[in-house]
């Protein structure tokens, strides 16, 4: 056997070994989120009253277009609201005036579009990350125990760093309105088991929120 050859095939070994190894942690890091499930609500009937519900962020726009993702949990918030689930409704994001891209503007005149009074819609624009849109609600907004809301694997993402930070939480589903593109749904497909890893590693090294009170 060839010095190529066999460099080839330790090569193609090691790799091989790294995408197991990637596999198994992306297995384990899914099913530890995957363990609130439970938590998360579809049916409205069925969410308890809570004095808050935190929205989390998205993209206006995906693709150029309104993003269905957004959309869903801006009619999920809506909803919880006008069937007297929350007296507010926190929206948490990323504003960022410099690139003109403020998160937290669209959501609120989305929110008053559908009949949420804007007194009811508390803004939260250092919600960089989920992880800081959760620990911001309990440590700057002062909210123990409340109802986030957005896409169901996310609400999981949610709920999973809420309960490793001792903080109580129960989730509401947004759906998907139509209209979603084959990109996008294969991009919602990849990007949620890596958030899910990622979710894990935050807090295996104790991440924390990036402003964790700055109002």
């Amino acid at each position: 056997m060839s010095r190529d050859s066999r460099t080839g095939r330790i090569l193609l070994f090691w790799m091989a070994a790294a995408l197991i190894a990637a596999l198994e942690s992306t297995m384990t890091a899914s099913r530890l989120v995957g363990g609130t499930a439970p938590r998360v609500l579809s049916s409205l009937d069925a969410v308890p009253v809570r004095e808050a519900g935190l929205v989390l962020g998205a993209p206006k726009y995906s693709s150029g277009r309104p993003n269905p993702v957004l959309a869903g949990r801006i009619q999920a918030a809506a909803a919880i609201y006008h069937a007297g689930k929350v007296r507010t409704l926190v929206v948490s994001g990323a504003r960022r005036p410099a690139e003109f891209y403020d998160e937290i503007s669209a959501m609120t005149r989305d929110l008053v579009a559908l009949g949420v009074p804007e007194d009811a819609i508390v803004q939260d624009a250092k919600g960089l990350r989920t992880l800081d849109s959760i620990l911001r609600m309990h440590n700057v907004f002062g909210y123990d125990d409340f109802i986030t809301i957005s896409q169901r694997d996310h609400c999981e993402r949610a709920l999973y760093l809420a309960e490793r930070h001792g903080i109580s939480a129960i989730g509401f589903e947004a759906g998907f309105p139509p209209g979603r593109s084959l990109p996008e749904r294969l991009s919602s497909a990849i990007y949620g088991p890596l958030s899910c890893v990622k979710a894990v590693a935050d807090i295996a090294i104790g991440r924390g929120a990036k402003y964790p009170d700055e109002r």
